[in-house]
Formats: C-alpha cells, structure tokens, sequence
C-alpha cells in the first residue's frame, strides 16, 4: 500500500526526497505524533508522506515562492490539488497547508511538535535559523529531521554535524541526506530498527 501512495506523490513531482518516503511513513506510524512541522513543502512529497499513517496533524509551511536552491516557482495550487486527491483517494485529511515564512510563524505558534522536518533554503545561516526558531517548539522526545546533508555538506551539512554531538543522531546518506536527531535516548532507541 505505502509503494501505491509514494508511487502517486512521485507522480506530481519527482523529488529529491523519495528516499524518504518509507522511512517517514514509518517514524509517523511508530511515534504517533499528534503534531507535525513541515518546514519545506514544495510540490508536497515530504508533506503527505508524513500524513500518510492519518496520526495527529502534519502542518506543511512553505512561503510558496521557491528560492535559488530549489528555483524559483510557485507550487501552492499543485499542493492544494495534491492535497484534494489524496484526500479522495487515500482518506489522508490530516494535513494544513499554512502559507507562510518560517520565522513568522515560529513567533506566534503555540503547539509542541513532536516530529520537526528542516528542509528549507539550504544557506548555513537559513538552517541554523530555522532550527533555532522552531527548535523551542519541540518537546523533549521531539524527533527532528534535516534534509539535504549531503547535497549541500558546507551548509546544511556542517550545521548537522556541529549539532548532533549533543543529541542521539543518525545520517543517512541516500536521497540527498537525511539528518536525523533527538534528545532522547528512548525516541531514539524506538526508531533505531528504522535507522538501518
């Protein structure tokens, strides 16, 4: 069933985070979160994928404009319609897209987030501002994902790697790079069996 849904999202847009898929799917459905932050949205694959196990709420944050790592384009309407039909056709309605910068949003949000996705311009200061921003959102047992470690390792990459001495921390290396980290060293030890 997941193949069929990740086969559906790479349908919309290819993506350089369909490595992921499984993986995220699989964190929702071990950690049941009741609230995910998507920072990145772009054409939604990380988005959906981690909405996919219908487990608490995956906001999807994205200022819709693109930058100059991703290029410039506007996918709010593809998400909206990406959105529509994996509603009809898989019964995924946990999502909210929120149409927004990073930081503006971090000033007034008020939920803990339990699983945080780093994923937007790749420039060293924009990474370690996002993650300082929302980093005070998350609890304790909060799991945090960066991606693009490896395609962008003077950037995205060395900030994961100054920071992961002070948490449990894995980094795959496929699709891109996935960083991941936590605090704790039982949401660790729960998703370690994901992390091999």
């Amino acid at each position: 069933m997941n193949s069929q849904y990740i086969k559906a999202l790479k349908s919309v847009h290819r993506s350089a985070w369909e490595g992921h898929g499984e993986f995220a799917i699989s964190l929702v459905e071990l950690l049941c979160p009741e609230t995910v932050v998507d920072l990145g949205v772009d054409y939604g694959f990380s988005t959906f994928c981690f909405a996919k196990p219908k487990k608490g709420t995956v906001y999807g944050v994205d200022w819709f404009q693109g930058d100059k790592h991703c290029g410039v384009r506007d996918t709010y309407s593809v998400v909206m319609k990406l959105q529509e039909d994996m509603k009809k056709e898989y019964g995924v309605d946990n999502v909210e897209i929120i149409k927004s910068r990073f930081r503006e949003l971090a000033s007034s949000w008020v939920k803990r987030v339990d699983i945080l996705h780093v994923d937007g311009f790749h420039s060293y200061d924009a990474v370690k501002g996002d993650f300082s921003s929302w980093a005070n959102h998350c609890g304790d047992d909060a799991v945090i994902l960066f991606h693009d470690t490896v395609a962008f390792p003077d950037s995205v990459g060395r900030f994961f790697r100054e920071i992961r001495g002070d948490f449990f921390s894995h980094n795959f290396r496929h699709s891109a790079g996935l960083g991941v980290i936590t605090r704790s060293e039982e949401s660790f030890r729960k998703i370690n069996p994901l992390l091999g």
